[in-house]
Formats: C-alpha cells, sequence, structure tokens
C-alpha cells in the first residue's frame, strides 16, 4: 500500500499533469468497509466504493495554507492494497471530481475518460 508521502508525491504530479497551480487538496486512505459505509451516506449509485471526492465549496478559509484547497478524496486501501496499479487512476479520477469534472451524461464521460488517459499517460 502506497505511504502517505508517495500519496502526496503523486498528487502533486497528477496536478502538474494538469497544470493546476497553487493548488492542495486532502488524501484520506480507508478500508472496505469504511468506504462502503462512506459511499452509502453520500452515493446512492451502486458501484465498487473505490475512489470518493468531496469538493471544497470554495467559501470556508483554510488558514493553514495560502494555496487553493481544492477538497478531500477517499481512496480504498483494500483495493490499493491488492492492485497497487490502481492507485494513480483511482486518484486522478477523485481529482477531477474536485476540479469540476463529471461522468453524468456521455459526453463527459467521454472527456473525462480522455482527460485521465492523457494524464496517465505522461506519468
Amino acid at each position: 500500500m502506497p505511504s502517505k508521502r508517495s500519496l502526496d508525491d503523486l498528487a502533486a504530479r497528477l496536478l502538474r499533469e494538469m497544470k493546476v497551480k497553487n493548488a492542495v487538496l486532502d488524501i484520506i486512505v480507508l478500508s472496505d468497509a469504511k468506504m462502503a459505509a462512506l459511499k452509502a451516506r453520500f452515493i446512492k449509485k451502486k458501484t465498487e466504493p473505490n475512489v470518493l471526492a468531496f469538493p471544497e465549496s470554495g467559501r470556508f478559509p483554510h488558514p493553514e495554507t495560502k494555496k487553493r484547497y481544492l477538497g478531500e478524496v477517499y481512496l480504498n486501501a483494500d483495493i490499493l492494497r491488492k492492485t497497487p496499479g490502481r492507485t494513480a487512476p483511482l486518484l486522478l479520477h477523485g481529482m477531477l471530481h474536485l476540479l469540476g469534472y463529471d461522468h453524468k451524461r456521455p459526453r463527459d464521460i467521454k472527456k473525462m475518460e480522455s482527460l485521465e488517459k492523457k494524464v496517465l499517460g505522461k506519468l
């Protein structure tokens, strides 16, 4: 399973690849059971609880940083442990949600998947 430092480094690389400057986010790694409970609380869609993203509203001040706070990305520890190759794609997916991307409509899906492929191809 990736360390906190390696997740932070990966997030910084992903932000650079997306040309997002002066921004930070929190990455929280939870067990499968805790991810499932969190997902059930906020998202009714029945899918694997692999990544959740909660964007910051922008109205809450963050005096601890001078950078723009994007929000929180939650990753499933059990998935990261079993399939470490999914770490970057899941983190990137969550980060894109923090940046306003979604996959509700077919054109949004294509746009998000295209960007994911482009960014991951550069890593």
